[in-house]
């Protein structure tokens, strides 16, 4: 290995110029508004789990993120309709977060694209040395959480 090499910064610059794409397709689209990576995360785990009820607490050990974090995050979402917060029955403290109608043609394009975007990261990339980065990715994230 290369003594320049660093994990952690060819990691996050990954990181980055995938965020950049995403973001820039987004802006390119006809929607109203841009869907962050994490929105889509969070989008995609309400569509999966649309049976359950589902909090904001929920949310923050998701993304992993602090509570205000994720309160600006589901603001904005509320904003441009893609979900609600509804007086939770089972606990008055609590609000539940809710997919609106309106956003399933939302996430069922943004899925495609996600999709399309999967492919593309694969091309050129053998199912063996798919299988190598996958394995190592998560010893790397084993190591992170043995720390």
């Amino acid at each position: 290995m290369n003594s320049k090499q660093n994990i952690a910064l060819e990691i996050k610059c990954m990181d980055n110029m995938i965020n950049r794409y995403i973001i820039n397709k987004a802006k390119n689209s006809k929607m109203t508004f841009t869907l962050t990576p994490v929105q889509f995360r969070i989008l995609h785990y309400l569509f999966k789990n649309k049976e359950k009820i589902i909090y904001q607490n929920d949310i923050e050990k998701l993304i992993e993120s602090r509570r205000s974090t994720t309160s600006g995050i589901l603001n904005t979402m509320e904003k441009n309709n893609l979900i609600k917060r509804v007086d939770s029955k089972k606990d008055a403290r609590k609000k539940q977060i809710v997919l609106t109608s309106s956003c399933k043609g939302y996430y069922n394009k943004m899925l495609k694209e996600r999709q399309i975007f999967e492919e593309k990261l694969k091309e050129n990339i053998s199912n063996e040395e798919l299988e190598i980065f996958f394995k190592v990715t998560e010893k790397i994230k084993s190591n992170i959480m043995n720390m």
